[in-house]
Formats: C-alpha cells, structure tokens, sequence
C-alpha cells in the first residue's frame, strides 16, 4: 500500500508541474501574447490583420497544449509499445493543429487580397481560396495517415471504381458546378446584380455557390436556382444598364391648338435638358413627340432615361417628372384628356 502511495506521490510530482506550467503557457498565450499582437494590429488602418491576429487565438491555445501533452507522455511510465503510441497521438494532434490553423488564416487572406487586388471577381476568389482550405484539410489527413504508415495513395486508388460509380451518380453536380464556372467566366453577372431569369425568378444575386445560385427576390424569399439552369438561360442584367428608361403618353384634350402643343413639347425638353436626375440627349435617346389621334386625346410620347439605375432613384426621378408635365400643361393653357362619349340624339 505504502509502495503504491508513493508511486502515485512520486507521479504526481512528475506530472504536476507539468500540468501547472501547461496551464500558465495557455493562459500567459491566450492573454500576453494575444493581446500584444491584437494591440499590434490594432495600430494599422487596415482591418485584415485583425482578422488575421483573431485566427490565431485557437492555435494559440493548441500549441502549448501540444507541448504539454507531449511532456505529459514523456514523463508518464509508459511500456515501450503504448509510448510509441502516445508519440504517434501527440504528432497526429500537431499534424492537425497546424493545418487547421493554417486552414483558418485562409479566409483573412483572402479578403486582404480582394481588398489589395481587384483582378479577380469577389465570387471566383471565394471559390479560389474555398478549394485552397479544402487542399490544406486533405494534406493534413494525407499526413496523419502517413504518419500511422498508412499508405494515402493505395487507398486513393482503391477508391478509383467507388469514384466512377460516384461520377456517375453526381452528373447533375457536376453539370452546376461547370454552369458556374460559366457564369464566373463569362462575367453574366456577379454577387450584388439584379437580374431576370425568365419564367424562374427574379432579383439579387446573393451568392454563387459551387451547385446553385441563391437570388435574393425583392420580397426576400430566397430562391435557389442551380448554375445549369442559369448557364443555358437567358438572363437580362439589369444592373449592367447605364441608364433607366422612362416611357408613357400625356393626352392632350383635342381643343390643344397646334402652337400649344409646340409650346408643351418644348417646355417639357428643356425640363428633361435642364435636369440633373435624368439623361440629356447626347448621352441616351430623348423623344418628346406627337404620335398619334387617340379616341379622345392627342397622344404625346415622353420617351426619356435617368441617370441612376436603382429602383428609389428612378421612381423619384420619373415622379418629379410627371409632375413638372403637370405643370407645364396647365401653365400653357391646355388640360388633360379623359374618356369622353358625345351622344347625338335625332328628333323624327
């Protein structure tokens, strides 16, 4: 009893201090040293850095637990055998520690990047660095099992008849995920575009992702439409146009005398030329004309473009415009048409 006292005394006193000063390193990392390189990033304008400084809170933590848990195999009595085994266990935790850690500074980079660079698309550099962290994972497993003696590239191989039976079953993914390649390359449209599907859906794009696209409805519902679909469909980019078209008829009472109508038309383009919120003539087609008798008006097309594309801006364009008409209508002395009938009766 007294040897097994001792022995668990003599342990304790091995492990102790080995635990204690495992405990101080994590929190002397995750306090000290943290914080000096956050306080260090913070000194810069830019944000990524302290992004960057944010993903290496957890390996942080991980190092020094590591190096603990190795002195903690060394010092324990262990067989020669199971020793060999907690060796392999505490390489294995570094194998996986490290390119976690590596997978999880991937993503500050990347934004670094697309602040720093601009010749690649937000949504072809998201799939860029999304296949880069896949490619850091899969060498990280490919080490592990090395590391265990396990040959990585005899199981690969093995895998080469579940790989056709798998292809086979995943033709439709990879029909999207060639569709979004298309879609990137061709440059149809990217995230943040309003955009039509005809007779699928549409609104902004939210997000391109490696089977559909996520298009964001003007009511919000979210609709998910696969990168096939959107690769061999006709899709209208609204956000591509570089102005926004106005188009409607004023009808004109039919007492208008010609010079009025004249008057009008000219008032109503100097309004158009004059006007900040819209297109002059040298930019986009403007049409102020007379085009047709209507059944109780003398039709006039205003036919006009504003300069900004979103939806707010050009409502409050086309409403001022309308209004202003108004205005000008009545300012020369003429009235606005309405369905009228003129009855005649006959006395026999």
């Amino acid at each position: 009893m007294n040897e097994i006292t001792d022995n668990l005394l003599n342990l304790s006193l091995d492990i102790g201090p080995i635990v204690l000063l495992t405990l101080i390193a994590i929190i002397l990392s995750r306090t000290v040293i943290y914080k000096s390189l956050q306080a260090f990033a913070n000194t810069s304008d830019t944000k990524h850095d302290d992004a960057f400084v944010q993903s290496l809170k957890k390996p942080l933590t991980l190092i020094p637990l590591g190096i603990g848990i190795y002195a903690l195999v060394e010092a324990l009595p262990l067989p020669e055998t199971y020793s060999e085994y907690g060796s392999l266990l505490v390489q294995t935790y570094f194998y996986l520690a490290v390119f976690w850690s590596i997978a999880a500074s991937i993503d500050p980079l990347r934004d670094f990047i697309g602040e720093k660079y601009d010749f690649l698309s937000p949504t072809l550099r998201a799939w860029i660095f999304r296949a880069i962290k896949f490619v850091a994972y899969l060498i990280g497993v490919v080490s592990v099992l090395e590391l265990w003696g396990i040959d990585a590239a005899s199981i690969i191989a093995g895998l080469g008849l579940f790989s056709v039976a798998l292809a086979l079953g995943a033709q439709n993914f990879f029909k999207n995920l060639i569709g979004g390649l298309l879609i990137i390359g061709e440059k149809r449209f990217k995230q943040g575009d309003w955009i039509n599907v005809e007779g699928v859906a549409e609104g902004s794009v939210e997000k391109i992702d490696f089977r559909s696209t996520l298009i964001r409805r003007f009511d919000q519902a979210p609709v998910f439409v696969p990168n096939s679909v959107l690769s061999d469909s006709e899709i209208i980019n609204f956000s591509e146009m570089p102005f926004r078209r106005i188009m409607f008829n004023v009808g004109l009472i039919y007492q208008t005398t010609p010079e009025t109508i004249l008057a009008i038309r000219k008032d109503i383009e100097s309004y158009v030329a004059a006007n900040d919120d819209l297109a002059n003539a040298d930019e986009a087609t403007t049409t102020i004309r007379v085009t047709q008798f209507n059944d109780s008006s003398i039709d006039m097309l205003v036919y006009c473009f504003t300069r900004s594309t979103k939806w707010h801006d050009f409502c409050i364009a086309r409403e001022n415009l309308i209004l202003e008409i108004m205005k000008i209508v009545k300012k020369n002395g003429s009235d606005f048409a309405y369905p009228t009938s003129t009855i005649h009766l006959e006395k026999d």
